[in-house]
């Protein structure tokens, strides 16, 4: 590979297609805030419009989205002749013609992106620039000086690097990325290739085009941006750009200014680039780890309970068992003896009186009797229920702590705020959730006659007061 070799810059784009932003009869159709955190600018206080089973956007409001301006700041730049290189900029579109092939995705993920349907067509309005070689001018079959190359791929299955063809798939054929990205990325020349990847599903699509880059290709720059992905929750989003950052060593790039600098592009001129989207990765970095570490902390707790409270019942169990062997054997004998006694008795008569065998009986009876009818037992089960009882109760704790947790750890909660007296309302709001969720644990356990103890006040109880105080 030639040290000196010019960088080539490749835009892949997924699913921007009408069936997932504008198609509300879809079943995979975004809701309505992953669509607007692309097609909407988020200070202009626009709002999503419908018109029957379709959401509309004006060409005005369009062009102000973050999506657009991206577009524009790199594609319709090259268009005009600006920027660095090459970029090739690779449209995959979802593309499916009626069978069996589609009849199996179409079961599972319901109707869409139908070969020759509007839903199929891509985001009303963002054509130019998704597909700038349908309307370029006549001079234009150097690809605009050079500096543009647009390729439009069809895929009817998840992965995009798996050809199907039909019914089955093709093995011996390669798909159509396949192909293309072998003549951009081979021979070395992913070196010096810088490639992004935006559309959605971030969790689905994006996720399986990422990891088919990197097990395939050898990229050195390759980048999912965060403000221009999306998925159906942002739960599923924030899992996969995680996924995507720790796994397929994939940078994250939040900025559009910088990612349009990353593709050869120079933006410093259009200043409304420097608007991205409001919901930023980086400031949700941690929430899947902090997420991972809570349900962990519950899972432990729950062991710890399950091992006390077994290891109770087992302590339990091996007394009642033992005083019952005892209780048995020592009415079993003193039955024995004092059928032994009257028979020796009635055999000799005058050598022993009535008196020791009947007391002996009265004993052995006695036994048995309180072994199977009275006290001891009643409370050997009264024992078990209150250990049970006891069990369940440390259960739905742990229940419903993991349940708050994960309400409070969601990732609006967990995001950045600018007023910190609001944060710190909506810190004391959700503590004051988990104090009525250990009062009504703690009445519980004193109605089994069992009290906790209060902590008693020290040092490490005046520090965390401050800390608190302090939040």
């Amino acid at each position: 590979m030639d040290p000196a070799a010019p960088a080539q810059y490749i835009l892949i784009t997924q699913c921007l297609q009408n069936d997932f932003f504008l198609n509300l009869d879809c079943q995979l159709s975004l809701p309505d805030s992953a669509v607007s955190k692309l097609l909407l600018d988020s200070e202009s206080g626009a709002a999503l419009r419908t018109e029957g089973h379709r959401r509309v956007l004006s060409e005005a409001e369009l062009h102000r989205s973050p999506l657009a301006r991206f577009l524009d700041a790199t594609v319709g730049s090259r268009t005009r002749g600006h920027g660095d290189g090459v970029l090739h900029l690779i449209n995959i579109r979802d593309w499916h013609v009626p069978g069996e092939a589609y009849d199996l995705e179409r079961r599972q993920y319901g109707a869409h992106c139908e070969a020759g349907t509007w839903g199929a067509a891509y985001v009303d309005g963002l054509t130019d620039l998704l597909a700038p070689d349908r309307c370029a001018p006549a001079d234009s079959e150097d690809g605009w000086g050079g500096r543009l190359r647009v390729h439009h791929v069809r895929s009817n299955t998840l992965f995009d690097f798996q050809h199907s063809s039909g019914v089955r798939s093709d093995l011996g054929e390669p798909a159509p990325l396949t192909t293309l990205l072998d003549g951009l990325l081979g021979d070395g020349r992913q070196e010096t290739a810088h490639v992004v990847v935006i559309g959605v599903l971030t969790d689905i699509k994006v996720q399986l085009l990422l990891t088919g880059i990197r097990s395939r290709y050898d990229v050195r720059q390759l980048v999912v941006s965060d403000p221009l992905t999306a998925s159906r929750t942002l739960e599923r989003h924030l899992t996969a750009l995680d996924f995507c950052q720790r796994v397929l060593r994939t940078e994250v790039m939040t900025g559009l200014a910088e990612l349009a600098r990353f593709l050869g592009s120079r933006p410093d001129d259009d200043r409304r680039l420097a608007r991205g989207g409001d919901a930023e990765f980086a400031g949700y970095s941690s929430y899947i780890q902090d997420k991972q570490g809570i349900l962990s902390y519950e899972d432990a707790r729950l062991r710890d309970y399950r091992i006390q409270t077994s290891e109770r019942l087992r302590r339990a169990q091996h007394t009642v068992g033992f005083a019952s062997k005892f209780l048995l054997g020592l009415g079993t004998c003193l039955l024995l003896t004092a059928l032994v006694l009257s028979l020796v008795g009635a055999f000799l008569p005058g050598r022993i009186g009535w008196q020791s065998p009947a007391v002996l009986g009265a004993l052995g009876v006695g036994q048995i009797v309180t072994l199977f009818f009275t006290r001891p037992v009643r409370s050997v089960q009264d024992a078990l229920a209150e250990e049970t009882i006891y069990r369940m109760i440390l259960e739905s704790r742990s229940l419903k702590v993991a349940l708050a947790r994960f309400h409070i750890t969601t990732a609006t909660s967990l995001r950045r705020h600018d007023d910190v007296d609001g944060q710190s309302n909506a810190l004391a709001r959700q503590l004051e959730i988990l104090e009525k969720i250990d009062t009504a644990d703690f009445e519980r356990l004193k109605q089994l006659g069992v009290t906790p103890r209060a902590e008693p006040p020290g040092p490490g109880r005046s520090r965390r007061r401050n800390r608190a105080q302090a939040l």
